[in-house]
């Protein structure tokens, strides 16, 4: 059925008027109210005969009122043919909502201006989401900020700290040291052993201090490598030469499995040699008098792999995830004979990490462990 001009201009009214989600009404080119749908009646709170001849203006916070933010808004539509704002507007009841508008020039075929469409919006509730998100993130940032201050001082007072303890541990070492070598006159059997206890504690104190002082550099940044061409089967068998008295005293056998080739990279030598003796320590600590202990070397594509296969106590699933974890030591049947900080791990993973390398495990109670090195080599080695 077609419909005549002024029948579609009723279904057009009626379409219009019967929206409630959305206020939309004419304003004259003044800016007055020429119009008003049930969802403006609903939205503002006015009345059509209330609202009708009224300057749009009123919809608005004083204080935009003041700054003629309702005169350049439809300035702009004039110039740009429509626009779009989101703002605060104020109700009847003086309520205030959060509003989308958009405000549209109208013109007839000739091009003059006749009027302004408007629709207006409540995101009202959107808005609350909204801040009560940034807000969220405000404090978040905050938080981070404040914890990343905490941490900092943290690692500026560890360091400090460390370094004010080695000087005299370091001293107390040294007289002991002299005082056991009988610099200082003969010594009774007791007496050695009380001082003999004195110089371990105070070397297991060094050591202490050492791994807060190697942690904290690393967890500051301030670790620099300095790389250069390391053949792995010397470094391994450097290090297990010098921890032979230790594998000798605990009955343990170490094998060293190499390839035919030599198997070089580039790395930091001293820190990559204090991540291996750490590692092979450990598997030594962990393993009863009497175990075996494998190291091995091999080259996959561009990646070297040293394996440090234990016949040890082994380690539960449940723990494997807190290994590298600061502080951290994982209870087992040796572990209280041990001893230790819960450090080493955590630095030769942070180390091993700066050389674009990685730190895996594979292990099961009873059964030993393997702690395998991933290191970046050939081709492609940084």
């Amino acid at each position: 059925m077609k419909l005549s001009p002024n029948e579609q201009v009723e279904l057009y009214r009626l379409l219009v008027d019967s929206v409630q989600d959305y206020a939309i009404f004419m304003l004259d080119p003044s800016g007055n109210v020429a119009s008003w749908n049930r969802g403006a009646q609903k939205l503002k709170g006015y009345e059509p005969k209330e609202i009708i001849g009224q300057h749009f203006s009123n919809f608005y916070p004083q204080v935009d009122r003041d700054n003629k933010k309702p005169e350049w808004e439809l300035a702009e539509a004039i110039k740009h043919g429509r626009i779009e704002d989101e703002g605060w507007r104020i109700k009847k009841d003086g309520s205030r909502f959060w509003a989308n508008v958009i405000i549209t020039a109208l013109r007839d075929q000739e091009g003059e201006l006749v009027g302004f469409a408007k629709v207006t919006r409540d995101l009202t509730e959107r808005k609350g989401h909204e801040d009560t998100l940034q807000l969220a993130n405000d404090q978040l940032r905050h938080q981070a900020a404040e914890l990343e201050k905490l941490n900092r001082s943290k690692d500026e007072f560890i360091s400090l700290a460390s370094h004010q303890l080695r000087t005299p541990a370091t001293g107390v070492k040294q007289f002991l040291g002299l005082v056991l070598e009988g610099y200082a006159g003969e010594l009774s059997e007791q007496q050695i052993e009380f001082l003999q206890k004195a110089y371990d504690s105070n070397d297991r104190q060094i050591d202490l201090v050492n791994s807060l002082l190697r942690v904290a550099q690393v967890d500051a940044g301030k670790v620099v490598l300095h790389p250069t061409e390391v053949e792995l089967g010397s470094l391994i068998t450097d290090v297990i030469e010098e921890q032979k008295d230790i594998f000798t005293e605990r009955n343990q056998n170490i094998e060293v499995a190499k390839e035919g080739n030599p198997t070089s990279l580039k790395a930091d030598k001293a820190r990559l040699r204090m991540v291996l003796e750490n590692l092979i320590d450990n598997a030594s600590k962990y393993t009863p008098h009497g175990g075996h202990i494998t190291v091995s070397v091999s080259t996959k594509k561009d990646t070297c792999t040293i394996d440090i296969r234990d016949s040890g106590v082994g380690i539960d699933k449940a723990s494997l995830s807190q290994l590298f974890t600061k502080f951290t030591r994982i209870q087992n049947d040796l572990s209280d004979s041990v001893g230790g900080s819960g450090l080493g791990l955590y630095w030769a993973n942070k180390i091993i990490l700066l050389h674009g390398g990685e730190i895996s495990v594979k292990s099961n109670p009873g059964e030993g462990s393997t702690f395998s090195i991933h290191l970046p080599c050939g081709d492609n080695r940084g």
